[in-house]
């Protein structure tokens, strides 16, 4: 049984939704996060990062501080706007011909506590008090968990109605995605969207562990009841269908003491290896990309009798070739390791090994939301970037309030 539940979110006003919407500030550099701020003042961007162009925060309270008074100063100004009744939202992306839609609601902490909020990645004990403390310091919520429901459920057909009606928001942004958000109120379908996602036995977390198990983290620290909004966790729901999974791609520094001709000989004892015109991946092989141009690899008679978890590709690759002949033991801390999303292509694999920054790049099948759902159902948890997952939401479109209702 899953619960949801609406709540009144704090959203920008209509006028400035297009600008207001931000991306991660990590996935700025610092002269590009200077650019956005100084040349758009109602960016969200003022908010998460307040300290650009202020003096450094004493502690990391003081930066808190910060974040949250100037949270409440786009309150004030009118920038962002309450609304008054308790909604469920229905959001959707559209992005390189392909839709993802889904609802923002808060979904029970208890949940996640008991299992029935499934995972397939181990979170940081540091991390976690890091987001914790932001929570506890901002009272705000501002960039959800995404969550996908398995197959069978179709409880996405229930907002079919709404899609012919005006949304609220309906913008592009520079990434060419349109976003669309209609704030639903209906107790109706309210009621019928928590009956529906009362009947599911488990739902799965995409992306966001960290921010998932921070908000658990505050939950307990306050001994939150179910009343408390602090017992709640932002979180943006899609189905299995509208979840899009890519492949993280890994490139490598270092041939670890060999030369290329010794290195391909090295990856023939651990499996079939090709040449390859262009490359290509299948569950079991992985294309790889030296200065001699790519290669296909054969792990697939490594995969039987597998565990889940040590079935995925990425995880073969770290056992049979990254740990054994490159000598990388930690993929979250060598600096040997790059990691390159699938969205970039095979092309910035070839230009990392052509270009002597990488001396190896290997291309992974992407992972399938099947194997996704094994590991988490199997208690297992896979490689660090082992899948790319879209849609990734702006920031501050939908803020969860953790002082009241």
């Amino acid at each position: 049984m899953i619960t949801i539940r609406p709540f009144r979110a704090w959203r920008p006003a209509p006028d400035k939704a297009h600008l207001v919407g931000s991306r991660s500030f990590v996935s700025y550099t610092d002269e590009q996060l200077r650019e956005k701020l100084a040349g758009n003042p109602f960016s969200f961007l003022h908010v998460i990062h307040p300290d650009l162009d202020a003096p450094p925060p004493a502690d990391r309270q003081e930066r808190f501080h910060r974040v949250r008074m100037r949270f409440k100063a786009f309150c004030d100004e009118g920038i962002l706007l309450r609304d008054e009744a308790p909604c469920i939202y229905l959001y959707e992306q559209w992005s390189r011909g392909e839709i993802s839609r889904g609802i923002i609601a808060a979904i029970s902490i208890a949940d996640y506590c008991e299992g029935r909020v499934k995972v397939h990645e181990q979170t940081l004990t540091a991390r976690e008090e890091l987001f914790a403390e932001y929570l506890e310091a901002t009272a705000i919520n501002a960039e959800p968990v995404l969550l996908a429901t398995p197959e069978g459920h179709a409880w996405e057909a229930l907002l079919d109605p709404w899609l012919a009606l005006r949304p609220d928001f309906d913008f592009s942004t520079a990434d060419r995605v349109r976003h669309r958000l209609w704030a639903i109120a209906d107790a109706r379908v309210r009621e019928e969207l928590q009956r529906a996602f009362a009947g599911m036995p488990a739902i799965y977390i995409a992306d966001g562990h960290h921010r998932m198990a921070s908000s658990a983290r505050l939950c307990s620290e306050h001994h939150a009841k179910d009343v408390d909004p602090v017992a709640w966790c932002l979180a943006f729901i899609v189905p299995r269908s509208h979840l899009r999974i890519v492949n993280y791609d890994r490139a490598i520094t270092t041939l670890n003491g060999l030369d290329e001709m010794s290195f391909l000989k090295a990856l023939q004892k651990v499996g079939p290896l090709v040449p390859l015109q262009a490359p290509w991946s299948s569950p079991g092989h992985v294309a790889v990309r030296t200065s001699g141009g790519w290669h296909q690899l054969d792990l697939s008679a490594s995969r039987a009798g597998s565990d889940p978890a040590s079935a995925l590709d990425a995880a073969m690759l770290s056992a049979f070739v990254l740990k054994p002949i490159l000598g990388i033991t930690d993929l979250r801390t060598d600096p040997h390791v790059l990691f390159v999303p699938g969205t970039h292509g095979v092309g910035e694999l070839e230009q990392l090994v052509d270009g002597d920054r990488a001396k190896v790049a290997f291309h992974l099948h992407p992972v399938s939301f099947e194997d996704l759902k094994a590991v988490s159902d199997s208690g297992g948890c896979m490689p660090p970037k082992s899948t790319y997952i879209e849609p990734k939401l702006r920031s501050g479109l939908t803020i969860y309030s953790l002082e009241d209702v």
